[in-house]
């Protein structure tokens, strides 16, 4: 199987953005997530400049990363939305603990709120549902403690209808692999990706397995994660 991945364009000056932007699109890249939640004036400046430059090369994921008020959030995605900006979700807006906030914001936008930092088990993930404070879930291994509790937020998701990403933070090959693995067998509900941890390194050490080429990633039909070598590593004695 074969799945791709958007790329991460981390905050920064406008024009730093747009140029990460086009370079990733030149890449190969499909879909580019930004990163906002600075400063909210200067955040709607920042998306507009980026879906002018971009527009119909390129699908863009908003993530706030917390960094907004619910009502800013709003202001904000009303403010894109009747400007034309076309966004396929907007990332955790608002504080993990702040669900009212989140379901506010996911009831006054058009856009699909996805939530991040406030699902971490599967529990938070049937509150979340119940109370229909997001549209859709955003799983991490790493959130999630692991594969177990990952397949259970999955097909608790796949039950209620409600469409999943998978993440990551800043892993390497190694652990993103296993994300992979989860992503291929639970793609009727993980239909979004965000691996993007091992493009963002100078290289990659890894070989075997999961093979990482910019936006594409691929899966070989060897046993477990199939990892053959690691380049450079030294055991410490």
């Amino acid at each position: 199987p074969v799945i791709t991945t958007d790329i991460t364009i981390s905050v920064d000056y406008i024009d730093k953005m747009v140029a990460d932007s086009l370079s990733a699109i030149e890449r190969g890249f499909e879909s580019l997530k930004i990163k906002v939640g600075k400063d909210i004036g200067v955040d709607i400046e920042r998306v507009k400049a980026i879906h002018a430059a971009v527009e119909g090369r390129a699908l863009l994921r908003l993530d706030a990363n917390q960094g907004w008020t619910a009502k800013q959030a709003v202001h904000a995605m009303r403010t894109l939305e009747d400007a034309g900006v076309v966004l396929e979700l907007l990332e955790q807006p608002v504080k993990a603990a702040d669900i009212s906030g989140l379901k506010y914001v996911t009831d006054r936008v058009n856009t699909p709120v996805m939530a991040d930092e406030s699902v971490f088990s599967p529990s938070q993930v049937m509150d979340l549902i119940q109370q229909r404070a997001a549209d859709i879930i955003n799983i991490k291994l790493m959130k999630t403690g692991g594969l177990s509790n990952a397949i259970r937020i999955a097909d608790i998701a796949g039950i209620y209808g409600v469409p999943c990403m998978i993440g990551c933070m800043i892993e390497s090959s190694i652990s993103v692999a296993a994300a992979v693995h989860l992503a291929v067998a639970k793609s009727d509900v993980i239909t979004k990706v965000d691996l993007d941890g091992p493009s963002l390194g100078q290289f990659d050490p890894v070989s075997g397995g999961v093979r990482f080429n910019e936006s594409e990633i691929s899966i070989s039909d060897v046993p477990g994660l199939g990892i053959t070598e690691v380049r450079g590593l030294e055991m410490l004695g």
